[in-house]
């Protein structure tokens, strides 16, 4: 199967079993688990039993059913919407500074804790968009807008000051098409911040103490890190979030890429690349190289 910029991509079961990325995805995975408040022999055996089961599968939805009833024994997916709040927390910190003043439009908005947040603190006027609507989404409040993979959003052109699109991007089956559309909605001169989940990167950027405790991660070529994040963006959408229907499971095209093909793909849809802020492997539950990019609509 190839992704949308035409890359081969791997199945769960033939990145296992390389022997480096198993390894690290081993290291990165005992932190997620004990962060979630799995004591540390069971986050050992748990890793153990999800990487055999990841090895040796008929069938891709075998392996997330056997993997996820690995997890709920110790009810890991029931302890991830208390650290989503800390999630939004971080996330809202990353890009506070680089909004505009005027609307807000949160484009994939999840359960829309972050448009909350900006909503409280800064007192703009938020929109929410998602292809579906997470049950936090009424609670908030803000006006949301449903609508359908791959479509266009039911807004107007240039109706937004700001856009956001925090780790959203690769969940789209088109990904350049969503691109062109966040940038259709936003005014000329607003901003996009966008956050994305990318690979090929060497963490020269990150503060020394981030990149000590990415070593393993950062040691691994583009090709491995691909992999990692493959791996990683599957367990926590379609593992810990386990779904039997098949129209309730989140998206993943595992449409990621490097730093420099993001900030070429948004140039070409007529978007000046600001700055490129590298934040590594920040969200404890979610362990993929993230970077925030600051854009401006020509």
């Amino acid at each position: 199967m190839k992704n949308a910029f035409g890359l081969e991509m791997p199945e769960i079961k033939d990145i296992v079993t390389d022997k480096k990325v198993n390894e690290t995805i081993s290291s990165m995975l005992f932190p997620v688990l004990t962060y979630l408040g799995i004591p540390s022999k069971k986050a050992t055996e748990i890793i153990t039993n999800c990487l055999q089961v990841a090895s040796n599968y008929r069938t891709l939805a075998e392996y997330e059913g056997q993997a996820h009833d690995i997890l709920a024994e110790e009810q890991v997916a029931a302890r991830i919407p208390e650290k989503l709040l800390a999630r939004a927390d971080l996330m809202y910190s990353q890009i506070e500074r680089y909004l505009l003043p005027g609307n807000v439009l949160d484009y994939g908005c999840g359960d829309g804790r972050v448009a909350e947040l900006i909503a409280k603190h800064r007192k703009q006027e938020l929109t929410l968009a998602d292809v579906y609507e997470h049950k936090h989404v009424k609670e908030t409040g803000l006006r949301f807008e449903l609508f359908e993979q791959g479509a266009s959003m039911p807004f107007d052109e240039a109706e937004f000051d700001n856009t956001l699109a925090l780790t959203v991007y690769h969940h789209s089956s088109t990904p350049l098409d969503s691109v062109k559309d966040t940038c259709r909605v936003t005014k000329p001169n607003g901003r996009l911040l966008v956050i994305e989940s990318v690979y090929g990167v060497d963490g020269k950027e990150l503060p020394a103490a981030m990149q000590e405790k990415i070593t393993r991660y950062l040691s691994l070529t583009p090709e491995q890190q691909m992999k990692a994040n493959t791996f990683f963006d599957h367990f926590y959408n379609r593992v810990i979030h386990y779904s039997k229907n098949s129209d309730t499971k989140v998206n993943v095209p595992f449409n990621f890429n490097t730093p420099e093909n993001w900030e070429k793909l948004f140039t070409k849809c007529g978007l000046k690349q600001e700055t490129i802020i590298h934040l590594g492997l920040d969200q404890p539950t979610a362990p993929e190289y993230h970077t925030l990019y600051i854009l401006r609509k020509i």
